[in-house]
């Protein structure tokens, strides 16, 4: 993994797991020490989660996106649409090693793992 993709990862885990809170003010030279990494991965790293939305440009610095309420309920509305078609597909489904599967894939994932590893 290279410094860019380690920096990026680390700040995306720290921002979705509130250890870097809506609003707060993250400097390149703050992430530099924090990471041991250099300017020019820092400053990848940093472009690419403003295009995910997670942070923003702050005249020299940069901020945390801060979480936006009606967006979250948007979220939920469309989550609950798929859950249901898909305990809908599953319930139809006549191979019962498919809904085994389905449910140990499930349960191998939790929130201690790496978002990566549930693909």
């Amino acid at each position: 993994m290279s410094q860019m993709q380690n920096v990026e990862r680390q700040l995306r885990e720290m921002i979705l797991g509130l250890g870097i809170g809506p609003g707060e003010r993250l400097t390149e030279r703050w992430i530099e020490s924090r990471f041991g990494a250099s300017r020019t991965p820092v400053r990848a790293a940093l472009l690419r989660l403003e295009t995910e939305g997670l942070i923003g440009r702050d005249g020299r610095g940069w901020t945390v996106a801060p979480i936006n309420l009606a967006e979250l309920g948007q979220i939920a509305v469309y989550r609950e649409a798929v859950e249901v078609a898909a305990v809908r597909l599953t319930a139809a489904l006549e191979d019962r090693g498919g809904i085994e599967l389905i449910a140990a894939m499930l349960d191998s994932c939790d929130a201690e793992t790496p978002r990566e590893e549930w693909h």
